[in-house]
């Protein structure tokens, strides 16, 4: 039989009668009435206790010593959204996020008494002192819209995201055409918010930022930020934002080749609600969800040792390529949709060429990764990007040279013998439809490609990540030797020799077994 706790709520009040600190026993009494009365409720969060103890100054502290006066009382409370979870097995580490709950076991061993006789709901309200609708609820049931400011400074800074102008550029010869950048007009919105909901969306916007500039650690500092204040949010407020920071979270594992932790990532999204029915319900984040999922199983048909579970990864990545296709239309965005059909692109020549497309091989496969190529370019260019996707070059690029290898160290006269897909030849031979009019095609040769975008690089038009920099040097130096031009090739190679040092050990394998292809001329520094 549990032994009763019993809680005297007169002055000056006690448990089992002896004196209790009164913030750590109103949260217990708050616990027992909403386990008690409160059905719909049963779950306390961080904004009442902040709303009841506006002047406690560090909730965290508060909410330790609360939980060392449960585990003196002989009291177990539960946190998380998991209300049917055992408090046995929790972690601590999370305990301050909230929100907080009484099992109905732990509810049954409580007795409230005032002056010892049975208190009623009436007496444990009075000494609650709780308002009949918590503040933060009557707020937003006559929330107005908050003044333009923000949303002007908010969407610019979106539209700078978009068209990959992440930071500020300067006007040349005097000229005030200067572009503030994604992340200046994050920080301004920032400042500009007037509600929590604001700050996030500002926070979000920043984060997004920080990790398409490769700072990782900027981007999970920002991503912090944003967790602190969705902490805070009501039942029915932040689930697109606590998702979207849960995904980011996942893309820092996945820049950094930690597959392993970002599919437990997304794994715990897929299985644990509420994020479970965002991921199902929410079409933005089905996309990001089961794009990403794709390059995991991808990298998993790619690396893994056992062949038919590499067949199996190959099969689950274009099966969640097809569905984040399927989300990217259906929330009428070209950018999300380019960016599945650049990824099918590679993979189905990936995986032709790694032998894991029953019938086909990598020559057989181009045709189709081209034409998904070309696609993600013109939907690229119709999303309201103002530059030219730097992935949809390099990987076009890459088929186009991906049945010339002659082993490592070739003969120079034998690695310029090859004969790669010319630009011409791809867009008559491969272009999705005479009505795709592909804006970076035709260009006068691949080389001429490379060079232009290295410019647009280097000129600050636009900033490229260290993984797209490290490849347009080496498609420029593979194109470059190919020309003759080894000058030029030298300097992109000591250029990348310099800059994979940066990269992820897988990544960086990539790159240091392609050098290996490049005839010794192609690493001669000219005089």
């Amino acid at each position: 039989m549990n032994t009763q706790t019993i809680i005297e709520l007169t002055a000056p009040q006690t448990v089992n009668g002896q004196r209790a600190a009164y913030q750590s026993l109103w949260l217990l009494v708050r616990l027992y009435h909403a386990a008690r009365f409160d059905a719909a409720t049963d779950v306390i969060r961080l904004s009442e206790l902040r709303q009841q103890f506006t002047d406690a100054r560090s909730l965290r502290m508060f909410i330790s010593r609360a939980f060392r006066d449960f585990s003196r009382w002989g009291i177990q409370v539960g946190w998380g959204e998991d209300v049917d979870s055992d408090p046995r097995f929790l972690n601590p580490d999370r305990r301050s996020q909230g929100p907080f709950w009484l099992p109905p076991a732990q509810a049954d061993k409580i007795a409230c008494t005032v002056e010892g006789g049975a208190a009623s709901r009436t007496d444990l309200l009075r000494f609650l002192n709780i308002r009949s609708k918590p503040l933060a609820t009557e707020a937003a049931a006559t929330r107005m819209p908050m003044p333009a400011d923000f949303w002007v400074r908010y969407a610019l800074a979106q539209q700078n995201l978009r068209q990959g102008q992440l930071l500020a550029t300067i006007a040349e010869h005097g000229g005030t055409d200067r572009h503030p950048g994604a992340l200046a007009g994050f920080k301004e919105a920032a400042r500009m918010a007037s509600s929590r909901s604001q700050h996030a969306l500002a926070a979000l916007g920043e984060a997004q930022v920080w990790r398409r500039l490769d700072d990782l650690e900027a981007a999970r500092k920002t991503l912090a930020q944003l967790r602190r204040l969705l902490k805070e949010a009501r039942p029915d407020e932040g689930g697109y934002l606590d998702a979207m920071e849960h995904i980011l979270t996942a893309w820092c594992a996945y820049s950094q080749r930690d597959v392993t932790l970002t599919e437990a990532l997304l794994a715990a999204m897929r299985d644990i609600e509420p994020r479970a029915s965002v991921v199902r319900y929410h079409p933005r984040i089905r996309f990001e969800w089961h794009n990403l999922m794709a390059l995991v199983r991808r990298a998993h048909a790619l690396n893994d040792q056992d062949s038919p579970v590499r067949r199996s990864a190959a099969a689950e990545s274009m099966g969640h390529f097809a569905t984040a296709l399927d989300a990217a239309f259906e929330i009428g965005s070209f950018d999300a949709a380019q960016q599945v059909a650049a990824n099918v692109g590679m993979a189905t020549w990936l995986f032709a060429s790694e032998g894991l497309v029953p019938g086909t091989d990598a020559i057989g496969a181009r045709p189709e990764a081209l034409r998904w190529l070309l696609l993600s370019e013109w939907l690229s260019q119709r999303s309201g990007s103002s530059g030219q996707s730097a992935w949809n070059a390099i990987y076009l690029m890459r088929i186009a040279r991906g049945h010339c290898d002659i082993g490592e160290r070739p003969p120079l006269y034998a690695f310029r013998a090859q004969h790669p897909l010319q630009p011409a030849e791809v867009i008559n031979d491969y272009g999705p439809a005479a009505e795709f009019n592909i804006g970076m095609l035709p260009i006068s040769s691949w080389l001429a490609l490379a060079t232009r975008l290295l410019a647009v690089q280097q000129h600050g038009d636009s900033r490229y990540s260290l993984l797209q920099r490290c490849g347009l040097w080496l498609e420029h130096a593979w194109y470059a030797s190919h020309a003759g031009e080894l000058a030029s090739a030298s300097r992109s190679l000591a250029t990348l020799a310099a800059e994979m040092g940066g990269l992820p050990t897988s990544d960086k394998s990539f790159f240091q077994t392609m050098l290996r292809r490049f005839p010794l001329e192609a690493f001669e520094r000219p005089n």
